[in-house]
């Protein structure tokens, strides 16, 4: 941990971190080969000073190695957040060589960096994602009243400190910026740490390496890019052990015996489910929570079953359902992703059963009518054809969410209906009101 170490050490890592992230990003900003040869990955073992350099490992492997075992072995502490914040940063720009490729994984795509990440242990990997998670749900926040300057041995000001030049003060003014919003701004939601943290795992589970054509396609461990497409011609991907990892998450209030059980086939992250309910509850606005929400419910069987048992729903639906509401401030791709959650949700019949006997006191933030003593479910179709109803008549065409949004809505109106007597008269009033405008947009 930080407290093993000694301060000197302990400035010296903030600064390589911090140095390595700005020359990292001009080179790779400015890189005129995409095999990243200006990085200079390639050294010479033998030199002074490299003896103890390991010999069967490559520098990015190595690199990777150091970050990825400190971010997942030391907890974050008032002590060790900095170093934290520059090791997150620093990943954030080893890993955007994917920037310079195109939309889709090609086998003569080179990542340095993510590629030695995959190859990390399983150990390593697990306890990355697991803390990665936490920092998320934690959400952990820089002492208000410490600083971020760059440390010099002495404990004074650092070497771009000394430098009385406006090329210093532009390198410095992102510390002086964060430092001021940190300080001034009251206790809040808001982390740097815990978003850069789902950056950082969001990269890491959606990395697609793809199979070159002289590798010899396994058996197992790969992932098919696109079922609508002959076997034959599909990309075929290495599989993803931090995607893996966290299908594999556990929740840490299951019985013992059962992770322990698990755990024979490899380390397991294990977390409170809850704790990660709560968090995503209140930070779904943001997209990047949106598709940490879509990766789990998606992915791993265990947190769905774990939404769908519990009864307030609202903790999750109502802000997806506000972001529904607000379709015209959001893109196709983010009103695609909310549609997704909710079809995955959707088919379970205790979910539906259970949106219809939560009821709403109030909907505060639907503007045509005030809603009271409202189903959830009420709710939801309302929202779902009032989607409907604007991508027919602001986009005047019937994109393929529309259709998801179209088949989702008919599953949901027929159980509303069944639910017809719990329903209040004005919601099926507005139901009704806006189906028919909805058939009506159609049928022009």
């Amino acid at each position: 941990s930080a407290s093993s170490v000694t301060s000197s050490v302990y400035r010296k890592a903030i600064n390589a971190a911090y140095i390595s992230s700005i020359f990292l990003k001009f080179i790779i900003e400015n890189a005129k080969a995409d095999n990243w040869q200006e990085l200079c990955l390639d050294i010479d073992k033998d030199e002074k000073g490299l003896e103890i350099f390991p010999s069967d490992q490559s520098v990015e492997y190595f690199l990777m190695k150091g970050v990825l075992n400190y971010i997942g072995s030391v907890d974050v502490s008032p002590e060790s957040c900095y170093l934290h914040h520059e090791l997150l940063n620093l990943m954030l720009v080893l890993m955007s060589t994917q920037l310079c490729s195109g939309p889709s994984p090609e086998p003569k795509d080179v990542h340095p960096f993510i590629d030695a990440a995959m190859l990390q242990d399983s150990s390593i990997v697990a306890s990355v994602v697991q803390k990665l998670l936490l920092n998320f749900v934690r959400r952990p926040q820089i002492p208000s009243n410490g600083s971020h300057p760059v440390f010099s041995d002495d404990g004074g000001p650092g070497v771009l400190q000394r430098v009385g030049s406006a090329a210093a003060n532009f390198v410095l003014l992102p510390y002086y910026t964060f430092n001021y919003f940190v300080s001034a701004s009251a206790e809040g939601t808001t982390s740097q740490l815990a978003d850069n943290s789902l950056l950082v795992l969001l990269i890491l589970i959606y990395y697609r390496k793809c199979i070159s054509m002289n590798e010899s396609i396994p058996t197992d461990g790969v992932y098919m890019s696109d079922s609508n497409t002959n076997v034959k011609d599909a990309p075929a991907f290495h599989e993803n052990p931090y995607c893996k990892a966290l299908n594999n998450a556990k929740d840490i209030q299951f019985d013992h015996a059962d992770v322990e059980g698990n755990a024979q086939n490899g380390p397991v992250v294990s977390l409170s489910f809850a704790s990660l309910f709560d968090a995503l509850g209140t930070c779904l606005k943001d997209e990047s929570s949106v598709l940490l929400l879509y990766s789990l419910v998606h992915g791993n069987c265990d947190f769905q079953e774990y939404v769908l048992v519990r009864t307030d729903l609202d903790t999750l639906l109502m802000p997806i359902l506000e972001m529904l509401y607000n379709a015209s401030r959001k893109t196709s791709n983010q009103i695609y992703m909310l549609l997704i959650i909710l079809l995955i949700l959707s088919q379970d019949s205790t979910f539906n059963a259970s949106v219809h006997k939560l009821v709403l006191p109030s909907v505060p933030w639907y503007q045509e009518r005030l809603m009271h003593q409202t189903s959830l479910g009420s709710l939801m179709v309302v929202v779902l054809i009032r989607t409907i109803k604007y991508n027919l008549s602001k986009l005047r065409v019937c994109t393929r969410f529309c259709f998801c949004c179209s088949g989702k809505l008919m599953h949901v109106l027929a159980l509303s209906f069944l639910f017809a007597r719990k329903t209040s008269d004005h919601t099926l009033f507005e139901v009704s009101f806006c189906m028919s405008n909805c058939l009506w947009f159609i049928t022009v």
